[in-house]
């Protein structure tokens, strides 16, 4: 049977005089876990580029790899079917990224002032800066031209309208180790404390457990 072994073995059977510090599994488990948590997290999370580009290395060194294959050999179409799930992988979590910025360019561009300001590190890669920069200029002047020819409407209310990701929406998280003393955000003045135990799904509102998320001692499920 076909496994991560079999990926591993094509991957560093080129690299193998490289020092790598990751193994092609944990660079998988590392962009599926990565993946995950951007599919079903409300916000935008801190950027993965690390990752992907490391992936799509191992990526472009399993085709060469592949090449190399009779291709009358059977492990030659396993392979190749593992080379397109791992570019799914990507292109899935680069998609789910790109979505949240044209949903929330607005906000998001505003939080990563505000990051900027605190000197802390941006949410998006400098390409998703960029992309986030042209799609709200691009939204702004659509908007602006749109006006023009209702010109009875106030041409401030549109803007000054952002829409925002739903922080207290439910979700599903296991956590990695035991965690305790989680305070849940309910939106009443008391708050109570959670422990969460190593493997155990539980149902809890997002903005309790987004600092968790972001720092890794979470999962989304």
């Amino acid at each position: 049977m076909y496994s991560l072994t079999d990926t591993e073995n094509l991957l560093l059977s080129s690299d193998e005089e490289e020092d790598v510090q990751l193994t092609p599994a944990e660079v998988i488990e590392m962009m599926e876990g990565a993946w995950i948590n951007e599919k079903f997290a409300p916000e935008i999370l801190p950027h993965r580029s690390e990752i992907v580009d490391c992936l799509l290395a191992q990526v472009t060194s399993m085709e060469e790899n592949i090449q190399g294959l009779d291709s009358s050999d059977f492990k030659k179409s396993i392979h190749q079917l593992e080379v397109d799930r791992l570019r799914f992988l990507v292109s899935s979590y680069l998609r789910t990224r790109l979505e949240k910025i044209e949903c929330y360019s607005t906000h998001i561009l505003k939080e990563e002032a505000e990051r900027s300001r605190r000197g802390e590190e941006s949410y998006l890669s400098e390409q998703e800066s960029v992309f986030a920069r042209n799609f709200s200029q691009g939204l702004e002047f659509y908007f602006d031209k749109l006006l023009n020819f209702y010109p009875g409407l106030p041409t401030e209310s549109w803007s000054s309208r952002i829409i925002e990701p739903n922080l207290h929406s439910f979700i599903f998280v296991k956590s990695k180790t035991d965690v305790e003393g989680v305070i849940i955000d309910d939106g009443t003045d008391g708050d109570d404390l959670a422990d969460f135990r190593a493997g155990t799904p539980i149902l809890i509102s997002y903005n309790s457990v987004s600092g968790l998320v972001k720092k890794g001692d979470v999962n989304l499920i």
